[in-house]
Order: C-alpha cells, then structure tokens, then sequence
C-alpha cells in the first residue's frame, strides 16, 4: 500500500497541534490565574447605565453611596463592572430609577432563554454570543450563557480550559443520561460579575450516542433533559443565552425547547441563505415532532441577525436587501459589522470590551461598540417586549 495513512498523519498533527496549545494557554491562563476585566471610563460607564453624562457625574460627587471609582491620571475617572452593578443598586433604592428602569426581572417576569443556531459554519455565533451577552451583562443584567459546541470556542473565549482540566464539569454533565450533575455545581463564574458561564467540552458529542441509543428502548424525553436542569437555576437569571454547534443535533433541539427565543446569525452571501433556506425546513420538521409531545411549547420570537456585514460590499448589500424584502421584520434591523478590532481581540481570546481602547484605532473601537450595542438593543428589545414593558423603560 503506498501513499500516507491517515490515521497515522492525522494522530501526529492532533499531538503536535494539541501539545502546542495546551502550552499556549498555560502560558496565557495559568492554571490558577483569573482573567481580569478593564475598567470603564465614565463616559462608557453613563451610557451603560443610561445616564446622561453630567447626571452620572452629579451622581458621583452627590449621592450618597454611590460608587466614586478612580482617578487616573489626575483627571480621569474609571469605574469597574462592579462599581456599575452598585451603582444601579444605589439609582433604585433612591428612587432615581424606576423598578421598570431595572435590568433585574420582577415576579411573573419569566427568564428569558434565548437559543442562537445556525446549521452554516462561520456565522459568528459565538462572537453573537458572547457580544451580546457581555453587553447586557454590563447594562445590569443576570446573564448565564451555555456553550453546546464541541469546539467550546466560547468557554476558550472566556479563558476556561476543560482540557486542562479532566474533573471540570462542564455542559455534557448538565444533561448526560447517568448521573447528570445540578446546574448550580456546574455554573463559572467569569470576569465580568454579572455574567456566567456553563463551559463545553468534546464530551458533549458523547450526548448524542446516549440519546440515540435511548430511542431503543422507546425513550422520547431528550427534548426536555436541559429545561428540566435549568429550571433550579432560572431564579438566579433574567437571560440565558446557548452557544451552539453548527448542526441540529439532540443538545441543540434540547435547547430550543428550553428558548423562549431563536436568534440565527446569517452571514449576507447566497450560499449562506441557500443553506438557511434548507436548514429551517428541517428545523421546521423536526420541532414538529418534538412540539407533538409537548403542544404548548412556543417562542416569543424567532430573529435573523446579519453578521459580518461590510456596508461597502455591493453583493451583501443585495443579499441584505433581499432578506429583508422576503422575512420582512423577521430579520433585525440592526447588523453585526465585520470589524478588524472584534477579529484581533478574538485572536488574544478576548471580546471587544475586553480590550484597551487606546489599543485599538478610535474609529475602528467606536464603530465595534456602536455595532454591538445596536444589535444587543434588539435582543433587549425582544426581552422586554416578552416581560410586557416598553423598550428603554
């Protein structure tokens, strides 16, 4: 037999390529290190808490109690995530803000999940996920985000490294057939304090043999094994968000049972609406059957998000105007830009508020964050609606 056994070639490129990062993330996350999250300045810091400027900064040198953050420089003040968490607390409790005007869910407010999926690769949904979610994370809501993907590009995202890590439960222990283990035993905290995080690992492709497996012996309840786990948990949250693999598996279909919401990321080219166009078909076939079991089942919306979007790109354009010419409001009004400084902050394992602005050309900073916020106030939008208040209230 002549020519290169695959086995052989690909075992050795797996070693080498897997030694090498396991080395780069020690190097970059030591076991025992903690990732750190910048401070804000406190022009970032108002529009995050919808304050106007001049009415933060009274705040701070007014109000009692409320957090004063730090001088840098001499004259530049900068407030941590968690000074901002205080400071709404601070802007309830004296009747500055509305219980409307809080992030935080009241009685009969349901948790909103939302599931973000597509079967095309490439889409952006981790970079959707976990943009959206640190944003509305930093505006003062409770936010648990899940990580269903293999790849765990979104737990590597947040510097959380199962494979360095063999007792670390992570997603597959939420939901496998023996011995699932509580959510809250599973739950990470992260770097941004108001942000969660159920990690991901390779052992969640073992849930798709165990389920296969179970319709053997006439098993149908796969559909509801991640409600079922999360529901000790939901008190905790006013959203969860699930990163998923792009494919329709049983971990993906579990989660779309347990969403009150469905965001699919779309990238503007016609190979990937020919692929959306097949993908809901099937997506529309299989909820079906599992809708069958469950009759009551239903979402509060169903989106499409245009990612990687370049305004200047003739073929996008047309694609963007198509979509929203044939699914009408169904898709956002609101685009994830394609933005050089999300793509180098990615590539140091960091989001877009992760990293330094005077890091970053301005311009480029600017039109990420105007993007991200853009698109997060329609998600936000979607929430409140669900909870029956008016968006902004």
């Amino acid at each position: 037999m002549s020519g290169i056994r695959a086995s052989q070639r690909f075992d050795v490129m797996s070693k080498r390529l897997g030694s090498r990062l396991r080395e780069h993330a020690q190097e970059t996350f030591p076991p025992d290190a903690q990732k750190g999250l910048r401070r804000f300045a406190m022009r970032e810091a108002a529009d995050l808490l919808r304050l106007n400027q001049n009415t933060f900064r009274h705040h701070v040198s007014n109000l009692e109690g409320f957090p004063e953050g730090i001088l840098e420089g001499g004259n530049r003040r900068s407030f941590s995530a968690e000074e901002m968490v205080e400071a709404q607390r601070v802007l309830l409790e004296t009747g500055r803000i509305k219980p409307d005007e809080h992030p935080h869910r009241r009685a009969g407010e349901p948790c909103q999940v939302v599931t973000i999926f597509n079967l095309k690769g490439g889409s952006a949904k981790t970079s959707t996920v976990a943009h959206v979610g640190q944003l509305l994370g930093l505006r003062g809501y409770r936010v648990l985000l899940i990580d269903l993907d293999s790849q765990a590009s979104l737990t590597n995202l947040f510097g959380v490294t199962p494979e360095l890590d063999p007792d670390m439960p992570t997603s597959y222990d939420l939901i496998r057939s023996e011995g699932p283990l509580p959510a809250s035993d599973i739950i990470r905290k992260t770097n941004f304090p108001t942000v969660d995080l159920i990690p991901a690992s390779m052992d969640i492709m073992e849930y798709e043999f165990e389920v296969a497996l179970s319709f053997r012996h006439g098993a149908t309840t796969f559909h509801s094994r991640i409600r079922e786990a999360l529901e000790p948990v939901l008190s905790r949250y006013d959203v969860v968000i699930f990163d998923t693999p792009p494919q329709l598996n049983f971990s993906v279909i579990s989660a779309l049972f347990a969403s009150t919401g469905v965001l699919i990321p779309l990238n503007a080219s016609m190979l990937d609406v020919m692929s959306l166009a097949s993908f809901l078909g099937m997506a529309s076939n299989l909820m079906g059957v599992v809708e069958a079991h469950a009759p009551e089942h239903g979402l509060n919306f169903v989106r499409v998000l245009i990612t990687r979007y370049e305004n200047t790109d003739g073929p996008q354009v047309q694609i963007s105007s198509l979509l929203r010419t044939v699914l009408g409001d169904a898709v956002l009004p609101a685009e994830f830009l394609k933005s050089t400084a999300v793509g180098d902050a990615a590539n140091t394992q960091q989001s877009i508020f992760e990293v330094e602005p005077r890091d970053v050309n301005r311009r480029t900073y600017e039109r990420a964050i105007e993007s991200v916020s853009r698109v997060t106030d329609e998600v936000e939008r979607e929430i409140l609606k669900a909870w029956g208040r008016s968006h902004g209230a």
